[in-house]
C-alpha cells in the first residue's frame, strides 16, 4: 500500500430530477450523493458503509462513470473519469472494474461464462482471440473454478460459483481498482467467508485496490483498511478500521456499532443497544444543518442550523459532529 491516492472524489454530487407536469420538467431533486470527498490509496481497501438509501451504491456508480455526476469531480490515477465529451476514457474503463451485488443478474443468462469473462478483454489492445481464451482459462482457475467450465451457462452454477465468475470477469483485464458493491450480501453465510478470503488473496497477489460498499460491519472489519461512514448522501466519519471500531466518534456510527451481533449471548444481552428514533429523512428534502440532527440523541440548537463538515480529531480520524469534533 502507498500513501498516494489512486482514486479521488472531490465534493462529488449526484442529483436525480423529480419530474412532473405535462412537460416533465424538474420539480425537485433527489440529492442521492451531496458533497462526498474520498481518497483511496493504491493497494488499500476503503469500505463505504451506511444504511440502505444513504447513497453508497450511487457513489460507486459515479466512481465507475456508470452514473453521471452533477457536481464535483472523480479522478483516477491523475486522470478525470469523465473526459471533455462526458465519456469514460478507454484506459480508465479497463483499469476500473465492478463486482455486482447480485451474481444471478450480473451474468447474461444466454451467454456462456467464458464469453462473459472475455467481454472486458476487448478493451485490452493487442489481444488475439486465442489470447482472450487463454486469459479466461487462467482467471477461472485462479478463482477456484475449472477452465473446462468456460462453455457452461450461468444457470449451471450456484450463487457462490457465479460470484466467483463475476470476480473472474473483473480481474480478467488486469485492473487496478475494483468497486465491490455488496459482493457477499446475496450469498449464504457459509459461502461469504470463502468469497471474502478470495478477494483478499487476489488483492495481495495482484496489488488491487478496493472500494468496498457494504452495510455489514462485521464483513467490513474483516476486509477493510479504512472505513468511511455515509449518511443521507454525505460522509459523517472516516478513520482506519481499528480506530473506527475501537472508538467511534459520530453518534450515527455509534448506533451502527451497537447493531453488530456479538458471538457471546451474554455480552449481546448486556450490551446497551442505541435505537435511533424516527425514519431516515428523504434525500429530496434533507434537514437543514446537520442531516443527522433529526435522529441524533446529542442534537442541540446549533446542529439544526449549521452543518459541520469533516474535521480531524486525532490520527487522521475525521468526524462531522459539532459535539465530537
Amino acid at each position: 500500500m502507498t500513501d498516494a491516492p489512486l482514486l479521488t472524489t472531490d465534493d462529488l454530487a449526484v442529483h436525480f430530477p423529480i419530474r412532473g407536469g405535462l412537460m416533465g420538467r424538474p420539480k425537485g431533486w433527489v440529492r442521492a450523493v451531496d458533497g462526498v470527498t474520498l481518497n483511496v490509496r493504491a493497494g488499500e481497501t476503503l469500505a463505504l458503509v451506511g444504511e440502505s438509501g444513504c447513497g453508497k451504491t450511487t457513489t460507486g456508480m459515479a466512481v465507475m462513470g456508470m452514473t453521471r455526476s452533477t457536481g464535483g469531480q472523480v479522478v483516477f490515477d491523475g486522470e478525470p473519469v469523465f473526459d471533455a465529451k462526458g465519456d469514460v476514457p478507454r484506459r480508465v474503463r479497463r483499469e476500473m472494474q465492478l463486482v455486482f451485488q447480485d451474481p444471478f443478474s450480473a451474468l447474461n443468462p444466454r451467454m456462456p461464462i467464458g464469453e462473459s469473462i472475455g467481454e472486458p478483454l476487448r478493451l485490452v489492445p493487442g489481444l488475439t482471440a486465442r489470447d482472450r481464451r487463454d486469459r479466461v482459462a487462467e482467471v477461472l482457475e485462479r478463482v477456484g473454478l475449472s477452465a473446462a467450465q468456460a462453455d457452461r451457462m450461468p444457470n449451471e452454477f450456484s450463487g457462490g460459483q457465479r460470484q466467483r465468475i463475476v470476480i473472474a470477469r473483473a480481474i480478467a483485464p488486469e485492473p487496478r481498482l475494483i468497486v465491490c458493491d455488496e459482493p457477499v450480501s446475496a450469498l449464504d453465510v457459509s459461502v461469504r467467508s470463502q468469497i471474502l478470503n478470495l478477494l483478499m488473496d487476489l488483492q495481495a497477489e495482484f496489488g488491487l485496490t478496493y472500494l468496498f460498499i457494504s452495510h455489514d460491519l462485521s464483513v467490513v472489519r474483516h476486509i477493510s483498511d479504512r472505513v468511511a461512514v455515509m449518511y443521507l448522501g454525505r460522509i459523517v466519519e472516516q478513520a482506519t478500521t481499528d480506530a473506527l471500531f475501537d472508538g467511534p466518534r459520530h453518534p450515527y456510527t455509534e448506533a451502527l456499532m451497537t447493531a453488530i451481533p456479538l458471538p457471546d449471548p451474554k455480552a449481546q444481552r448486556a450490551r446497551q443497544r442505541i435505537i435511533l428514533e424516527g425514519d431516515l429523512p428523504s434525500p429530496s428534502n434533507p434537514p437543514a444543518g446537520c442531516r443527522f440532527s433529526t435522529r441524533c440523541p446529542l442534537a442541540e440548537d446549533r446542529c439544526s442550523l449549521e452543518d459541520q463538515h469533516l474535521a480531524t480529531t486525532a490520527e487522521a480520524h475525521e468526524v462531522a459532529c459539532w459535539k465530537r469534533a
